[in-house]
């Protein structure tokens, strides 16, 4: 019994993470967060836009924003099929804090203009986005417990 799986998080653009030695995976889900361990039983399931942890055989936590999209859980390994990925430690957080005050500013202060739909998705996104940088370096790995 394997204690690896196989993990790709693929965008419409980019191949952004191939590996073959993921030991853990923290998927953030519209119902919540759920924990892959290897051999773990298949599973689809929809993401909601955050913090993918990944989490290598050497307990090095990897952490990846994604925007939505689905992961696939079959015979070992993980398929995460996102619109938009990006590693936590490139993710411009002065960009995207700018972005949410923006549109926070266009969300208190509404004019004819304003699609409040649209700017209230531009709003999570960004806060998704730093929220995941917030955790670099400060995301622990996952232990089963003694």
């Amino acid at each position: 019994m394997a204690n690896v799986m196989s993990l790709e998080v693929l965008t419409p653009e980019k191949l952004l993470v191939k590996r073959k030695d993921i030991s853990y995976v923290l998927l953030n889900t519209v119902n919540g967060g759920v924990g892959i361990l290897a051999n773990h039983g298949p599973l689809i399931a929809v993401l909601g836009e955050g913090p993918l942890k990944l989490q290598d055989k050497d307990n090095h936590v990897i952490l990846v924003y994604v925007e939505g999209g689905f992961a696939e859980v079959k015979d070992n390994k993980v398929i995460i099929l996102t619109p938009r990925a990006e590693r936590a430690e490139k993710i411009d957080v002065a960009r995207y804090e700018k972005v949410r005050a923006e549109a926070q500013a266009r969300l208190d202060h509404p004019d004819n203009l304003t699609d409040i739909k649209h700017t209230e998705k531009i709003l999570r996104r960004a806060e998704a986005r730093l929220k995941t940088a917030s955790l670099v370096g400060k995301a622990a790995p996952f232990t089963l417990g003694s």
